[in-house]
């Protein structure tokens, strides 16, 4: 009787112990911070940077009230900006853009500036509602031009 006992209290334990460990964030998908520029006012960056530490990323947050001289140092085309800038490695992300392009774009390292997506659609990451189509994330090189580079 005591040997069940003490078998008994042994898988109780051990079931306790189970429920009581913390959920495991994800695995980095990419191996390195992501630094995001975004203004204190705006909410939708602020989702955006969630959503990057949701799928594991590891952020660096820089508030900053005026984006416009950042983005035209790191080159980033009027054409495909939104309302927060990050850096990852060598690249400028620009905008709404899901974890799985930056993933791509440290794959595969390819020889552009950065990657965009323009403006605010719903349905990108950090925006909320309904996509109206696909998502487009742009390539954008050097020279200021720039490329679909992706669709989700």
């Amino acid at each position: 009787m005591a040997r069940i006992r003490r078998w008994v209290v042994g898988l109780l334990g051990l079931g306790l112990l189970a429920g009581c460990a913390a959920p495991r964030p994800p695995a980095d998908p990419l191996g390195t911070v992501v630094t995001v520029y975004f203004s204190p006012t705006c909410g939708c960056c602020q989702e955006w940077i969630r959503y990057l530490q949701a799928h594991g990323v590891q952020v660096h947050g820089v508030l900053q009230d005026d984006l416009q001289p950042l983005k035209e140092r790191l080159g980033v085309p009027e054409a495909v900006r939104s309302c927060h800038t990050a850096r990852v490695g060598p690249y400028t992300v620009e905008g709404h853009v899901p974890v799985e392009a930056i993933a791509r774009l440290l794959r595969e390292r390819p020889p552009v500036a950065g990657i965009a997506v323009p403006g605010m659609p719903a349905g990108a990451p950090g925006m909320g509602g309904d996509p109206i189509g696909p998502l487009e994330v742009m390539a954008f090189f050097p020279d200021g031009r720039f490329t679909v580079w992706m669709r989700r």
